[in-house]
């Protein structure tokens, strides 16, 4: 499941939630993308459950102001 949103700068973004082993470094981190710059490097934050299933869901549940701060905390893709 992906939300789409503007930024503040009215640049359009797509946040949704990958997996990774529950509990590991890469466990439901939300990323973001940019889908004015395809080719900018992806950004994301891990969601503190570091569970898909509620990350997903609290995602789903997420107003745009609630997107566009988690996107001011994101870090660059590694």
């Amino acid at each position: 499941m992906a939300r789409e949103f503007m930024d503040d700068d009215m640049m359009r973004w797509e946040a949704y939630v990958s997996g990774g082993q529950p509990d590991g470094p890469k466990a439901a981190r939300i990323y973001f993308l940019s889908l004015d710059a395809p080719l900018a490097r992806a950004r994301y934050v891990l969601h503190e459950s570091r569970s898909v299933a509620t990350a997903e869901r609290e995602l789903r549940a997420m107003s745009d102001d609630d997107l566009r701060e988690l996107l001011q905390a994101s870090v660059l893709n590694d």
